[in-house]
């Protein structure tokens, strides 16, 4: 089982450096075209990004279900289904890939193949403190 997942998490790994080389190459193209309006003497307006909206509201749906699910958590299929469910269709690899993302970047935890929200820790550094009443 293990093997599976660290199997599982190169793909994921392999993916997301993918998709780093696709915006990458679409920035180059859109700084082709910029030179190019430049040249023309023409203005140049940036195409708009469906993608780039659209990954804002995954993470936004991803993040809500995870948080009304609470400490249990959800699995990847559990994320797609609760998403569906509310009308919202999304790709497998895609939930996946930001789950793994999140949990590297510690806004999430997993458990026995649920991920849920990190609770938030307690330090000196973000504690805080009321005022004297005076």
């Amino acid at each position: 089982m293990k093997r599976l997942q660290e199997e599982r998490d190169r793909l994921v790994a392999q993916i997301e450096v993918l998709r780093s080389q696709m915006e990458a190459l679409q920035n180059q193209v859109v700084g082709f075209d910029r030179a190019i309006a430049a040249l023309e003497g023409t203005e140049f307006k940036a195409p708009d990004d469906p993608h780039r909206n659209r990954a804002r509201n995954v993470k936004d749906t991803v993040l809500g279900l995870l948080a009304n699910a609470g400490q249990p958590g959800l699995s990847v299929n559990q994320v797609i289904d609760g998403a569906r469910n509310k009308g919202v269709r999304l790709d497998r690899g895609t939930v996946s890939s930001l789950l793994s993302r999140l949990k590297r970047e510690n806004i999430l935890d997993m458990t026995d193949g649920q991920y849920f929200v990190r609770p938030p820790t307690q330090g000196a550094a973000n504690k805080i403190h009321a005022a004297p009443l005076n």
